[in-house]
């Protein structure tokens, strides 16, 4: 009996001096971690610092801008992994709180058990991921002091009152290097003997994606306006056969400098594409120079790849924000003048809703206003689970993700079921079209995509428009789109997917 004792004795001893071995290494392995952590912040700092003193500068040279992309993507990366890991701490407390959150999650790949904290191979890869992040930062900081230097020489930049980077989403994010290459193309001189001709660059992207956004700035920029005598815009009602209207009708003048002796600048805005002829008139129409003084320089902008064949440079082609952008601008937009780090309940949220998104800009800058009016955990996931169950609806209705389908500007592009708002109905909406943010009082409406989305108000008739947003800057549009109330159509899952009756039992 005294062996057996003995022997029971010697196990438990030898089972809590494993434990608290065990617990001294995570508590190690957390301290370590956690140093780790604060050393990538703090090289983060040092890279935004960097850029945001670049972004002031008036660089013209090309690899200069080329590093500084560089240096901001980087930075995008580096915020967008720490705050993954970060957050990845945080989601079990908020699940907690507010209940599981979705499969969209791009935290997935950083969720470890707290209750089980035994080291994993998910851990040490991890682990791995994070000391290579912070090698790569501090190298890039290492190359960067002569980038420093250089910068220091540029001359600084005046800014305008919308572009203070104390409010994010009164700037144009993310295009500083288009911008200056747009530049560059229209303040660079006419090769000797060729007057007559005219430099086009074509600006190709999906709808929605900022090309009129970046146009406009680039027409404000004060080198251009000194650059051009006069800058006039056309429409695409202002094209029919290739002949453009006059401008005394269509008032397409955007910018006169009458101190200015040179040429003009055209900017030709198209929805789809356009046959050559058409083109070719249109060419015609600008030399002869009926309208303004003769345009020496074009921009052309439109949603098809054919009218690349138009440019005599190489086309401008935009897409939507990688998510680490994405990421960075969303969560500097829901938070406002809040800290991230003190909410990280609230940003692992953020996380979920940001993938939900998909890098929607206008799906951006609608959520993320209404999340800042209300930072509650219980309010933020119950506008996840209804972003959720809308994207879940539009995918398996119409084969694709709202962002996609937003582009088109007729037929059905937008389906929403909300509970409690429309009953058994559908709604569904149609003409999704824009209209300039000063025309907007004469217009009859009364909801908001706020309505909508928390289900505040209630719409009284069954085909009304709805403001989705007003941009806060240049072109300064008003998006409008109009819903009408339908039948509620049968959802189709598609075979062989296990999880989409549980998903959609989540979503609901």
């Amino acid at each position: 009996m005294d062996t057996f004792f003995s022997a029971v004795l010697g196990d438990l001893l030898s089972r809590s001096i494993s434990f608290m071995i065990d617990r001294y290494k995570q508590q190690q392995q957390s301290v370590e971690e956690e140093s780790r952590l604060q050393q990538l912040q703090r090289v983060l700092l040092r890279i935004e610092a960097i850029v945001e003193e670049a972004d002031g500068r008036l660089i013209t040279n090309r690899a200069m801008l080329q590093q500084l992309g560089m240096l901001r993507e980087m930075m995008y990366r580096g915020y967008y992994f720490l705050d993954g890991f970060r957050y990845r701490i945080a989601q079990p407390h908020a699940q907690d709180e507010v209940g599981d959150l979705s499969p969209f999650s791009p935290l997935k790949r950083f969720c470890i058990s707290t209750r089980d904290r035994k080291t994993t191979i998910s851990e040490i890869l991890e682990k791995k991921e994070l000391q290579e992040m912070l090698g790569r930062l501090k190298t890039v900081v290492s190359d960067m002091q002569e980038f420093v230097v250089l910068v220091s020489g540029y001359p600084r930049m005046k800014r305008q009152p919308y572009c203070s980077y104390l409010l994010l989403e009164n700037c144009m994010f993310g295009r500083q290097i288009e911008k200056e290459r747009i530049i560059n193309f229209l303040l660079a001189p006419h090769p000797l003997g060729n007057e007559e001709d005219i430099d086009v660059l074509p600006i190709i992207g999906p709808g929605r994606v900022g090309k009129s956004t970046l146009v406009e700035h680039v027409c404000r920029d004060e080198r251009v306006r000194e650059y051009f005598s006069t800058t006039v815009f056309y429409g695409p009602d202002s094209i029919g056969d290739g002949d453009l209207a006059p401008l005394t009708d269509t008032g397409a003048i955007k910018h006169r400098n009458p101190a200015s002796s040179k040429q003009s600048l055209a900017i030709i805005e198209l929805v789809d594409e356009m046959d050559d002829e058409t083109w070719r008139r249109i060419l015609q129409s600008l030399r002869s120079g009926d309208h303004v003084a003769p345009v020496s320089k074009i921009i052309i902008t439109s949603r098809s790849n054919k009218i690349a064949t138009f440019g005599t440079t190489k086309a401008l082609h935009l897409g939507f924000l990688p998510k680490e952008d994405f990421w960075y601008f969303f969560k500097t937009v829901a938070f406002g003048s809040t800290n991230p780090e003190e909410e990280p309940k609230l940003a692992s949220i953020c996380m979920e809703i940001a993938a939900v998104l998909n890098g929607s800009f206008m799906g951006l800058n609608i959520v993320a206003s209404i999340l800042n009016s209300n930072l509650s955990a219980q309010f933020w996931y119950s506008l996840l689970k209804r972003l959720k169950f809308f994207t879940y609806r539009h995918i398996h209705l119409l084969g694709e993700h709202p962002r996609d389908l937003y582009n088109a500007n007729s037929g059905r592009t937008y389906i929403w079921m909300h509970e409690n708002y429309c009953g058994d109905s559908d709604l569904v909406t149609y003409n999704y079209y824009q209209v300039n943010s000063a025309r907007l009082n004469g217009l009859q409406t009364v909801l908001t995509s706020r309505d909508i989305l928390t289900g505040t108000v209630k719409p009284q008739a069954a085909k009304y428009e709805v403001l989705e947003w007003q941009s806060s800057i240049p072109p300064y549009i008003s998006y409008i789109t109009q819903y009408e109330i339908l039948a509620q159509q049968k959802l189709m899952l598609p075979p062989k997917r296990k999880r989409s009756g549980a998903l959609s039992e989540e979503l609901v």
